[in-house]
């Protein structure tokens, strides 16, 4: 027998071992490839490179690649510790370091190489699903099938170099270990842990604490915990509390069971007994599975949410349907501003609204507005219209992230002394009434006064033309059409600004996030169930015996399976409920934030996650009992 022979017979010969890591492999890929495919597409080619939407699918292939890496990772140490024993006997057989690392190398190379040919031949196959969700996604006409050559090529190196990475780092993981560590290591047992009251309280408080302050409605509450510093503190503190929590209650759950009069009946006894003597170990891996799907499921409603205010973020950049501002000298306005008119006019709810403001070219930071105009202007936004005395000035913040403030700058106080008079700040206001950024500091005056400003040398007129319409957000169509006929100005004596463009931007990019998010969290799913049973392989030589042993007690095989089955339910859903507890409890935080229901999606995203936590379940319980329980 050759070496590769031996290689070859080896993963062969213990092929359940290694069938989850080959799972997830190829599903890590496929996900990779399928994003691949969509982000290669001939149609996207009008996607700037560089823009949002194409840093949004790098991303997702970044992430799918890194989440793939720790996961592929995490199998291989997993894997390892299956085939100590093995490695063990190899050395006793007089294999050398280097022949076992050989061995080890060509094991995980040969099960990458065979993952990484099935996910794409099965990316092929689905590629057309693929694609039509892309399309859905993004908005993007015909994005016919086509040979993703480029896909082709992506996947295969990088998932190349990536196992190859592995295979050459994983050897050096029990190269200080003894053969006889090696031989005797599936007869390790565990320390018992003992219930502790204080720690299951600390947990408690810790956890509850920090629920109670994300959903805190004090000012400097909220100000902390939205700070780096305040979430890393206040992560640590939850995940701290959730683990004490986890051990000491699962513990206290297990003792009271052992003294209730359910833990005699039938064979709860050996079920309980079971998940107590095996305690550190379930309650370490059902802690990480809960992460992980707390992680998937917020992941998910968090990028939904943003969805939902896509349109409210693009009516607080861009105040009204359409905006067109030119200054006092452009040549092209009247042509502009009559393409606009005949456009729109006709429409349901169509409105205009002329207005003008001054401010210093080469000082773009602030300008001024008279009275009149503002109030003429916020007629349009359903906003109260201002009174000014002599004197007193109200602040319009072009920028609505940045804090209100009512201090007047320097170079507005020199303005102020060139016409001989003071400003008294008679309030603020975050409600724009042009293009986020477009003016940082609008100035609203008093209608006498502003008529001094005009005088200022240094300060140039720019007329405003904005007008409404009904349900911009349906006709995206009008605001591309009207986009190509007013080219960017290269000399910038004008702009034009539509809420259709920029509301088609936020949509695709946020649904391309929510795709993106979706299909990360599938992974969670996958690795959630994938790490169960890694630990149950893991630990599968030390069960049987333990199940031979009570199998000459009288047991038979269906008892012997139904003991089997309730472990490995309470294992996989007791850390779905949880998670699924604090889904509902972040989903009541961010109705509150974002004030919309998002109990639908919520109710869909749970619904099919249960679905693929119990398949996972039932194919997991069928294949680990038909290993546990063979040859008895």
């Amino acid at each position: 027998m050759t070496f590769n022979n031996l290689v070859l017979q080896n993963v062969l010969r213990d092929k359940w071992t290694y069938i989850a890591y080959f799972v997830s492999s190829i599903f890590s890929i496929f996900i990779f490839f399928s994003f691949s495919v969509s982000m290669f597409h001939p149609k996207l080619s009008v996607i700037e490179y560089g823009s949002t939407l194409s840093m949004t699918m790098m991303i997702g292939n970044i992430l799918v690649y890194l989440f793939s890496f720790v996961f592929i990772s995490f199998s291989v140490i997993s894997f390892i510790k299956v085939k100590q024993k093995n490695l063990g006997l190899f050395m006793i057989m007089g294999a050398s370091s280097k022949q076992i690392k050989k061995i080890i190398f060509r094991e995980n190379m040969l099960i990458g190489f065979v993952a990484i040919i099935v996910a794409i031949l099965l990316g092929m196959l689905f590629a057309p699903l693929s694609l039509m969700l892309t399309q859905k996604v993004m908005g993007v006409n015909r994005f016919t099938m086509y040979f993703p050559v480029k896909a082709i090529g992506l996947t295969f190196a990088t998932f190349s170099i990536l196992f190859l990475l592995i295979s050459f780092v994983s050897p050096y993981f029990i190269k200080k270990q003894k053969v006889i560590e090696l031989i005797k290591s599936k007869k390790k047992t565990e320390k018992e842990t003992k219930f502790s009251f204080i720690l299951l309280l600390i947990g408690t408080i810790a956890l509850v604490g920090s629920l109670v302050v994300i959903r805190s409605n004090n000012f400097s509450i909220k100000a902390f915990i939205e700070s780096t510093m305040g979430t890393l503190i206040l992560f640590v503190i939850f995940i701290g509390g959730l683990y004490l929590l986890y051990m000491h209650l699962y513990l206290l759950v297990i003792n009271l069971l052992q003294r209730s009069n359910v833990y005699l009946q039938k064979t709860n006894v050996l079920t309980i007994s079971g998940l107590k003597a095996k305690s550190r170990t379930n309650v370490r891996m059902m802690y990480l599975v809960t992460l992980l799907l707390t992680g998937a499921f917020f992941s998910i409603i968090m990028l939904y949410s943003a969805n939902i205010n896509a349109k409210d973020t693009t009516q607080s950049h861009i105040p009204y349907s359409y905006i067109y501002t030119s200054n006092i000298d452009n040549p092209v306005q009247k042509k502009h501003v009559q393409l606009i008119e005949k456009t729109l006019k006709g429409k349901d709810g169509y409105a205009s609204y002329k207005f003008y403001f001054v401010y210093n070219p080469n000082d773009r930071t602030q300008a001024f507005i008279s009275q009149g105009s503002y109030n003429r202007a916020v007629k349009g936004l359903g906003v109260q219209p201002v009174s000014l005395k002599k004197n007193e000035v109200y602040i319009i913040n072009g920028m609505p992230k940045e804090e209100l403030r009512k201090e007047i700058p320097v170079q507005v106080k020199n303005i102020f002394n060139k016409i001989g008079t003071t400003a008294n700040v008679k309030g603020v206001s975050n409600q724009n009434i042009l293009p986020s950024g477009y003016v940082p500091k609008l100035f609203v005056v008093p209608n006498e006064q502003f008529k001094q400003y005009t005088q200022i040398k240094d300060l140039k007129a720019v007329n405003v033309f904005a007008y409404n319409v009904d349900a911009w957000d349906k006709d995206i169509k009008t605001a591309k059409k009207l986009e190509k006929k007013i080219p960017i100005s290269e000399h910038l004596n004008y702009g034009f600004f539509s809420q259709g463009d920029l509301y088609d931007s936020e949509k695709n990019m946020k649904n391309l996030m929510f795709y993106v998010g979706f299909m990360i969290s599938l992974i969670f799913i996958v690795a959630d169930i994938s790490i169960i049973y890694f630990q149950l392989i893991t630990d599968i030589e030390k069960e049987r015996e333990r199940y031979r042993g009570i199998r000459k007690m009288g047991l038979s095989k269906r008892e012997l399976s139904q003991i089997i089955s309730r472990q490995l339910f309470v294992l996989l859903f007791v850390p779905f409920a949880l998670a699924t507890i604090f889904l509902w409890i972040g989903v009541e935080y961010l109705k509150g934030l974002i004030g919309d229901n998002l109990a639908s999606i919520s109710l869909l995203c749970f619904s099919i996650f249960f679905i693929v936590q119990l398949t996972g379940y039932l194919l997991l319980k069928t294949k680990y009992i038909k290993s546990l329980l063979k040859g008895m």
